[in-house]
């Protein structure tokens, strides 16, 4: 089925596809790379939302990386916006996939991603928002224009899964970059970069390296992997000199 199929019965069953809720609250899945924390400050900053960050601990191979960059920006959010538009992290460990079958799983994921990995993490989400006090049925993520996932079709999808399955219709996962119905025009890395330094966020702090390197007790970007190229060619696109730490350019001086 397209967008517009979902779009369809959503607007059906509740008269509205997506939209900031009223009470400007949602669970984020935050990840610590430049694009899930790009988009937290971007709509607490022209949003106003309050935000619950949610960090699945998967044991990825950059976690210590991730977990590094999630913690300094609790602090800096925090101290630039307030405990209650970014709250304190939850924190679920939860093997995903299972670590019984991930090595089994690496071939198949080099062209079709881990099948159902971001859908099992807006699931566990989803549990974590009924707990929360204040309605909160939004789960927010960093999905951008140039992601292989970016379809918003699939952000409909999962989002009537979950009210089909919970029967509340009042549940959306927002996925801001990629969506019209909440962004005039979708985003792109290029995009990101220019939003943060248009608004002085210190995103050098934030770590997108799939295989980063660790020399002398300090944590680079390795330079080189897929995600450090497409880092890189951000900021030239936006025009921006790149802050990022990157052990391949250390190396080369």
């Amino acid at each position: 089925m397209s967008a517009s199929t979902y779009d369809e019965i959503l607007l059906n069953k509740r008269g509205w596809i997506s939209k900031i809720p009223e009470n400007k609250k949602a669970v984020m899945l935050i990840s610590g790379g430049y694009d899930s924390i790009a988009t937290a400050a971007r709509l607490i900053e022209d949003y106003g939302m309050e935000l619950y960050p949610m960090y699945v601990n998967r044991d990825a191979r950059n976690k210590e990386g991730e977990l590094a960059s999630i913690a300094f920006f609790t602090q800096y959010f925090q101290k630039r916006y307030g405990k209650n538009s970014f709250h304190d992290l939850f924190e679920p460990n939860i093997s995903l996939p299972p670590a019984e079958i991930k090595e089994r799983l690496q071939e198949y994921a080099k062209t079709h991603r881990y099948p159902m990995r971001d859908f099992l993490m807006q699931m566990f989400a989803t549990q974590y928002a009924v707990t929360l006090d204040g309605d909160v049925r939004v789960i927010c993520n960093g999905v951008i224009a140039t992601d292989s996932i970016a379809d918003i079709g699939i952000a409909r999808l999962n989002t009537l899964a979950i009210c089909e399955m919970t029967k509340e219709w009042d549940w959306q996962i927002l996925s801001l970059n990629v969506d019209t119905n909440i962004s005039d025009t979708p985003f792109s890395k290029k995009d990101e970069i220019e939003w943060a330094m248009k608004h002085s966020i210190p995103m050098e702090h934030t770590m997108t390296c799939w295989t980063p390197i660790k020399n002398n007790s300090i944590l680079y970007h390795c330079g080189e992997c897929y995600a450090c190229l497409e880092r890189q060619t951000g900021f030239k696109e936006a025009g921006y000199p790149d802050p990022t730490n990157y052990f391949t350019q250390r190396s080369s001086q």
